[in-house]
């Protein structure tokens, strides 16, 4: 079983990595193998949905993997909030098609041979252009009750082999955008959060996560992904 990992995919915009993936490396995988989508999926959106997004999605069920989805910022949650939530791996999961499907804030899951805890949610930086329930969502991040919910199973995990989120916490944040001064603003509340509440919860190996729209795939422990995509601990 492979596990596969990218960055943000925002909808059409940014799907021609996947285009380029499942004429690749992804014509040799099953559906017992994973690509990771580490937030601002982006194909929830319209409502009703456009026949754009609606063909996308059922091109990606068709795809040979299983798609897993860590939600991001930029996702429409009234649309996601709205899926039944069922069991999946040892965690919660909601299918945004039978092999499409969405990782939960705060659970932990089985697959692949692996371990993975996952916090989804960002904050976005442009939100004072959008138009809430629009173009933006206030669910983009855990409210007070999610986050007890998040830290408690935190605290619960012990150990886990991966961390898959959307944004990173404030330490990760503040170096990497010390790399690219100017494109991000500072850390905020939710990064703060993270780093007080699961960055130092339990012991893992190595923590993925996207939104910062960059691609440094080598780095360990913390690893930022945007347009490649990378096996999981390569």
């Amino acid at each position: 079983m492979a596990v596969f990992l990218t960055g943000d995919t925002h909808g059409e915009l940014d799907m021609g990595k996947v285009d380029q993936f499942a004429v690749g490396e992804g014509t040799a995988l099953t559906r017992d193998d994973y690509l990771i989508i580490l937030g601002d999926f982006g194909l929830l959106w319209s409502d009703p949905p456009s026949e754009k997004e609606t063909a996308r999605l059922d091109w990606l069920e068709e795809c040979p993997w299983t798609t897993l989805v860590v939600d991001g910022n930029h996702e429409n949650f009234d649309l996601l909030d709205a899926l039944p939530v069922e069991p999946w791996a040892g965690g919660r999961i909601q299918r945004i098609r039978p092999h499409v499907l969405h990782l939960m804030r705060g659970e932990t899951y089985r697959f692949g041979g692996h371990s993975f805890f996952v916090v989804g949610g960002a904050h976005s930086i442009d939100k004072q252009w959008r138009t809430p329930h629009r173009s933006w969502w206030p669910q983009e991040v855990p409210d007070d009750e999610e986050r007890r919910y998040i830290a408690a199973r935190a605290t619960e995990v012990g150990e886990v082999d991966y961390v898959l989120s959307h944004c990173p916490p404030t330490g990760q944040y503040q170096r990497y955008r010390a790399r690219y001064a100017g494109f991000w603003g500072p850390s905020d509340e939710y990064t703060d959060w993270l780093e007080r509440n699961v960055e130092g919860a339990f012991a893992y190996k190595r923590w993925y996560f996207g939104h910062l729209h960059m691609d440094l795939p080598g780095d360990k422990p913390h690893t930022v992904l945007y347009n490649q995509i990378v096996p999981l601990d390569d």
